[in-house]
C-alpha cells in the first residue's frame, strides 16, 4: 500500500532534520532525561520552548518553559486532565494558576 497525497503521486517521507526547513521541522525524539522522567511532547516556535514532561515515581506531570531570548524559564506542575492545555498556553496557564513567569 503506498501512502501520499491523492492526486499528486507524492508519497509521504519523513524529512531528516538536517534538510528540513523551519515549516517542516522535524521534533527530536523523545528523550529520556533519566529514568526518572520522560518527554512527552516538546514544540520549539519564536524562541519559545515547551516540554511537557512525565515524572514516573511521583506520576506528576510538569510543562516547563525556555524563552531563549530572555533567558527567562520556569515550571509549572499541571493536573493531567490540564497537561494539553498547559502544554500548548504555558503562559496563560501559568497567569490562571497565580504563577509569576
Amino acid at each position: 500500500m503506498r501512502i501520499g497525497f491523492p492526486g499528486t503521486g507524492t508519497a509521504v517521507r519523513h524529512l531528516r532534520p538536517e534538510v528540513a526547513g523551519p515549516e517542516r521541522e522535524v521534533p527530536p525524539e523523545p528523550d529520556m532525561m533519566d529514568k526518572e522522567t520522560a518527554e512527552l511532547a516538546y514544540r520549539r516556535g519564536a524562541g519559545i520552548e515547551v516540554t511537557l514532561l512525565w515524572h514516573r515515581t511521583t506520576g506528576e506531570l510538569t510543562v516547563s518553559v525556555t524563552d531563549a531570548v530572555s533567558g527567562a524559564s520556569f515550571e509549572l506542575p499541571v493536573a493531567a486532565d490540564e497537561a494539553l492545555a498547559a502544554f500548548h498556553h504555558p503562559y496563560g496557564y501559568a497567569a490562571a494558576q497565580g504563577v509569576a513567569y
